[in-house]
């Protein structure tokens, strides 16, 4: 799954990425891959592509780390491609999110194809706080977060799985990871803190590793399905699959 023609004309419009790159040699060596890749183009467009990856190349860690660029939807539209096409030389797919774009940032006629829906405009006050589209090559995740405010959630393209749970039963998993980590407090809504290192590690263990029991709900989304996330409930979010394809959303918080 990857972008349609028509997107083309969007290719210059600058976004907001983060890129995941997996504990291990291996991933590393994808984003390496790709950088020579995006070099080896006839476009130019490619080579400032490949500038863009300079820092994360830069970081000899093998651990795993979490990045954040500033740049153009083409980004994204080649490491579709080169998650299509080479993927079997390099095993490990470029894992790169437009996470929590706002629409209003969008261009212009991208945000009529994103309208704000009835349900929403119509609900309580009609103000909507904010919006956003999310769009990414899998595998995507969020980890477990809570909104400030009622949150309709809209799946555009892929498939993704979500973990809910009422406000109690969630803040009491936080505590614990927090405890865990020795920390008290931190932040509950989606932090760059929490898509790193230890925290990101447990807060998976403890929302994923299991079947959803109890106060816990498990639902998959596919194209055309939307979910309503009340007010102050816990959420993880991650996409269905893992093999690089395109995955996007899109959903709109209101109050």
């Amino acid at each position: 799954m990857t972008f349609s023609p028509y997107m083309e004309q969007f290719q210059e419009w600058p976004f907001p990425y983060e890129l995941m790159i997996p504990s291990g040699s291996r991933s590393k060596k994808s984003v390496l891959h790709f950088r020579d890749w995006l070099l080896s183009q006839e476009n130019r467009m490619d080579s400032a592509l490949a500038e863009m990856l300079q820092p994360v190349l830069a970081d000899s860690s093998t651990d795993q780390r979490f990045f954040q660029l500033y740049g153009p939807l083409r980004l994204l539209m080649r490491t579709l491609e080169f998650n299509r096409t080479m993927l079997k030389s390099v095993s490990c797919p470029i894992q790169l999110y437009i996470a929590q774009s706002l629409i209003p940032n969008l261009a212009p006629a991208l945000q009529g194809d994103v309208p704000t829906p009835d349900l929403v405009s119509n609900a309580g006050k009609g103000d909507v706080y904010g919006s956003s589209v999310w769009l990414g090559s899998e595998p995507t995740y969020t980890p477990l977060h809570r909104d400030p405010n009622p949150n309709l959630f809209y799946q555009l393209c892929g498939s993704k799985s979500l973990r809910i749970m009422p406000p109690a039963h969630g803040d009491r998993i936080f505590a614990q990871v927090q405890a865990r980590l020795g920390r008290y407090g931190g932040s509950r809504i989606r932090t760059s803190e929490m898509m790193e290192g230890a925290e990101r590690k447990l807060l998976y263990e403890m929302v994923w590793e299991n079947e959803p029991q109890g106060e816990v709900y498990g639902v998959d989304v596919g194209p055309g399905d939307a979910l309503f996330i009340p007010r102050g409930w816990w959420h993880s979010v991650k996409s269905a699959g893992a093999e690089g394809h395109l995955n996007s959303s899109v959903n709109w918080w209101f109050r």
